[in-house]
């Protein structure tokens, strides 16, 4: 039977000081705070996945809150219920973004801004024209293309 943890609150939290040593608040259900000793209060979730012992960060407090920390365990949980590995689908979300971005660098873009000028982006290079220069680009190019 699981040791019984009492829950964290903002109050123990706030009260965590740095020790030595990294030590961890545990909140229950795999879900607990690591304490560094240069301060740092970071989320981590340990589970196990296929007899495999795993662990996922949910990022630092307090810019995670603890019911976000708890909400994104309980996401978790939910995905270990359904037999899917929430650290190989985020490692995928990872890949599939990587790959996204990387195809949205090699299609160019053109934007006009608020003070008329024409910007043409590829990748992170950027084109600025005035309205003329961008008329004869254009003309340049009709004349190549067609």
């Amino acid at each position: 039977m699981p040791k019984r943890i009492s829950p964290l609150n903002e109050k123990k939290i706030n009260a965590a000081q740095p020790k030595d040593r990294v030590y961890r608040l545990f909140d229950g259900n795999g879900l607990f705070l690591f304490i560094t000793p240069q301060g740092g209060k970071w989320w981590r979730f340990k589970y196990r996945f296929e007899g495999k012992a795993k662990m996922l960060s949910f990022g630092v407090y307090p810019e995670v809150s603890l019911n976000e920390a708890r909400s994104r365990k309980d996401v978790a949980r939910e995905l270990l219920s359904q037999g899917i590995d929430p650290s190989e689908l985020r490692k995928e979300e990872k890949e599939r973004n990587k790959t996204e971005r990387l195809e949205a660098e090699r299609i160019p873009s053109v934007r006009i801004t608020i003070e008329g000028k024409i910007e043409i982006w590829k990748g992170s290079n950027i084109m600025r024209f005035s309205k003329d220069e961008a008329r004869f680009v254009a003309n340049i190019l009709n004349n190549l293309v067609g």
